[in-house]
């Protein structure tokens, strides 16, 4: 692809949450004024003319580093390429008040432009920033609080896995937000391999060819799409820039290979162009025990992060455990990393509490893509009803992120049948704000050998789930006082059930009839929808 001429530039028009501050600055250094912006979002662009560079325009390498006063905090970014004669470059502010920027590079042209940018508070009280941990929990910054990602498949619900079918298609992107994640539930999507497409938008496959060599920015543009519209709605986007060897979808069949030339190139201008937006994650690939080491994965990694100036978690999934709860092996494998990712097959409870313990203080997620289809791995694939109760199992271990997906071919635009129930589970930990970053397994308050508990540090605030059961033990010991109780039926659509207030000990508590049950004991606080 010659990227001078294909490259079409969109400028504000491509991203919901992108402002363009100016016109592109000609190549004399210069001082590029106060640009004004709110924390989180928008993203902030910048453009500058190189009217004399030579090369490969891919490889024009520049920096632009910002800083913050009083606090001297810096976020230090690269430029990209961004068409013509032009360069472009992003922010996103992560504290309020005044920065400024410096840019350099070997290019004249590129070298010593300055600015300021005042950040101020942004407008909606419930935008997030960038991903954080907090412990082996997923959370945000800005809002400082923790969440499960439990993402839907996005090339099950629109029916392909090409950027190409939502590239400059908005109204696409918002149907979708509003029919799974406000309507089912979801928090995120999974996008799965790019490969290819990396490189040609048009390409009839994800297969990498030898003769790919620089970036498609129209793929790039669908992407930020993708992510800038799913970060407004509070959700998250993971994606698998690569998948399997067998298929072709890897960097090993460019030239050069892993690590070589071209997929450092495509490496920096995916840390330029996505590294300042919210919002968004990265798993290597599938099957990566199979074409990739460990070594090279975390070479990738680290490779992104020095070229990023915000930070975002990339990991990558071993071989297993498919089955069982050993971790030992494959947690060697995510060492590094900024998530331990496993390959399970219909983990139980007990696989995700494994998980979380194989690697403390790490966020985890069971990266297979757990499926309601009629396919070739029927002992590994889903129903509804496994869907459900993945959901609760996941978070009463402490969180495991998961991917979820229902075949088009089964239900149309991958909708479930029974969205109300996955709706329920949301309803009742986010939008009622019940799973909380200082949250721990405590299942030996109960003696029922099924029923499963998170409690807060302070033991104030207690989340109970038992399944196919009319009543739940539980000791409420330690509590400070009598504590207000709601139970709901995971089965039905959300409906809360007042238990009154319970007493500080061990008791029996009776429900209406016999479903899955998940009751919340004490003080939360909702959270804004």
């Amino acid at each position: 692809m010659n990227a001078e001429s294909s490259y079409r530039i969109a400028a504000a028009t491509f991203l919901i949450a992108l402002s363009v501050s100016g016109r592109p600055v000609s190549s004399a250094a210069a001082d590029l004024g106060k640009t004004e912006g709110t924390q989180w979002s928008p993203c902030l662009q910048w453009t500058v003319v190189n009217p004399t560079f030579s090369g490969n325009a891919f490889d024009v390498l520049a920096t632009v580093e910002f800083t913050h006063y009083p606090s001297g905090e810096t976020r230090r970014t690269e430029m990209f390429y961004a068409g013509g004669k032009t360069w472009a470059f992003r922010f996103t502010g992560t504290k309020r008040g005044a920065w400024s920027f410096v840019t350099s590079s070997e290019d004249e042209d590129l070298r010593g432009h300055t600015g300021k940018v005042i950040i101020a508070p942004n407008r909606r009280a419930d935008t997030h920033g960038f991903l954080r941990k907090f412990g082996s929990k997923w959370g945000w910054e800005g809002t400082e609080s923790v969440f499960v990602p439990q993402l839907v498949m996005w090339d099950y619900i629109t029916g392909r896995n090409s950027p190409r079918v939502f590239h400059n298609k908005p109204e696409l992107v918002d149907r979708k937000i509003a029919q799974f994640l406000v309507g089912h539930g979801f928090n995120g999507f999974h996008v799965p391999v790019i490969g290819g497409r990396w490189f040609d938008l048009d390409a009839e496959s994800d297969r990498v060819e030898s003769t790919m060599t620089d970036p498609d920015p129209r793929t790039f543009e669908a992407l930020e799409l993708l992510i800038t519209k799913t970060h407004e709605a509070g959700g998250l986007v993971h994606i698998w820039p690569w998948g399997d060897h067998s298929r072709r979808q890897t960097p090993r069949s460019l030239t050069g290979g892993i690590g070589g030339v071209i997929d450092a190139r495509l490496q920096r201008y995916i840390a330029a162009r996505l590294g300042p937006l919210p919002g968004w994650s990265m798993g290597y690939g599938f099957d990566l025990d199979e074409w990739v080491t460990a070594v090279q994965v975390r070479a990738w990694r680290d490779s992104m992060h020095r070229h990023m100036g915000w930070s975002h978690f990339l990991g990558g999934r071993p071989v297993g455990p498919n089955h069982g709860t050993d971790h030992t092996s494959d947690a060697l494998w995510n060492k590094g990393l900024d998530y331990s990712s496993y390959e399970h097959h219909r983990p139980t409870y007990d696989a995700y509490l494994a998980a979380l313990k194989a690697t403390p203080g790490q966020p985890v997620m069971s990266e297979d893509r757990f499926r309601v289809r009629r396919g070739r791995y029927p002992e590994k694939d889903y129903s509804e009803e496994l869907t459900r109760r993945g959901l609760y199992h996941s978070t009463m271990a402490g969180g495991v992120a998961n991917i979820w997906g229902i075949h088009p071919d089964l239900s149309p635009n991958g909708a479930y049948s029974h969205k109300d129930q996955i709706k329920t589970y949301s309803i009742f930990f986010h939008d009622k704000g019940r799973f909380l970053a200082e949250m721990t397994p405590a299942n030996q308050r109960s003696g029922d050998a099924n029923t499963r508990i998170l409690l807060s540090r302070d033991a104030q605030s207690l989340v109970l789930y038992r399944e196919t059961a009319a009543t739940v033990d539980v000791d409420l010991s330690g509590m400070a006082g009598p504590q207000p109780a709601v139970a709901v039926d995971t089965k039905k659509a959300y409906t809360e059930i007042d238990l009154g207030d319970l007493q500080p000990e061990a008791q029996t508590i009776k429900l209406p009839a016999v479903s899955d049950w998940v009751v919340a004991v004490g003080q939360f606080r909702e959270t804004a929808n």
